[in-house]
């Protein structure tokens, strides 16, 4: 199955929802080294039936694994503009915590839009 990671950072200080942006403060050194993983569907078992994907916070790591991207008419489209030199992605998602405890956050994801800027010519 093909894989693809793309590493970001988030700061939870500028997330606009102040919940959000508490629930996850705790999680700051792991949110500064994201990985968001674009996925087929069988690949990672969702939260919820209608999630797009999940993101999973813990005391070690931070993940986004989104479902099904590889299998959309344009997921292989997109994966190569990913790959382009120089190219910059700005992902926005929806989330809904399914799982807190102390230690860890499971988010479902509601909704995404991934946004590529690369040359193609």
């Amino acid at each position: 199955m093909p894989l693809f990671r793309i590493d970001t950072a988030i700061d939870p200080a500028t997330i606009e929802d102040r919940a959000l942006s508490a629930a996850l403060a705790p999680f700051a050194a792991q949110l500064q080294d994201l990985s968001i993983y674009v996925l087929h569907a069988e690949e990672v078992k969702p939260l919820a039936p209608w999630a797009v994907g999940r993101l999973d916070v813990d005391e070690k790591s931070a993940h986004v694994f989104l479902h099904g991207y590889l299998a959309a008419p344009n997921g292989m489209l997109m994966l190569n503009l990913f790959q382009a030199p120089g190219a910059v992605v700005d992902i926005v998602m929806g989330v809904a915590p399914m799982v807190v405890e102390p230690r860890s956050i499971h988010f479902a994801i509601t909704d995404y839009d991934i946004g590529i800027r690369a040359s193609i010519g």
